[in-house]
């Protein structure tokens, strides 16, 4: 027996690959899993920066606590000899003003690792003396 042509034998078999799947499963483990993982990185990335951020402003907010009541003390200190000579001699009033610049004042070398005073400051206590004959 010979085909004639309408038998199904001379049909091409339909072959469905994964990527041509026209399933609409919602569970189709075929799906592409980009969008997902997009996800997932972005939310993991954002938490691991709040996280990052967090601790950093903690960590700076501890630092100003316990560094502030020592910087306030120096700060007092400078403006009191400001004042004084302000007040009582403007050549020494202007001379104090460069040698008291707080990056002078507070230079690294004047403090220990945790940032408390290691020993008086000299330029201040110079200053100190100089003010007290007033």
């Amino acid at each position: 027996m010979s085909c004639e042509g309408n038998c199904s034998c001379k049909e091409q078999p339909i072959i469905h690959s994964p990527s041509q799947n026209t399933s609409d499963d919602i569970w189709d483990e075929e799906e592409d899993p980009k969008p997902l993982q997009d996800i997932n990185r972005a939310h993991y990335k954002q938490g691991y920066l709040d996280g990052l951020v967090y601790q950093q402003e903690d960590s700076l907010q501890q630092g100003f606590d316990q560094g502030f009541p020592e910087g306030a003390k120096l700060g007092i200190q400078v403006g009191k000899i400001l004042a004084v000579l302000k007040l009582k001699n403007e050549q020494l009033f202007e001379q104090a003003k460069l040698e008291l610049n707080i990056v002078k004042v507070l230079d690294k070398k004047y403090f220990d690792d945790k940032l408390n005073v290691i020993s008086e400051i000299p330029t201040i206590s110079k200053w100190l003396d100089i003010i007290s004959e007033y």
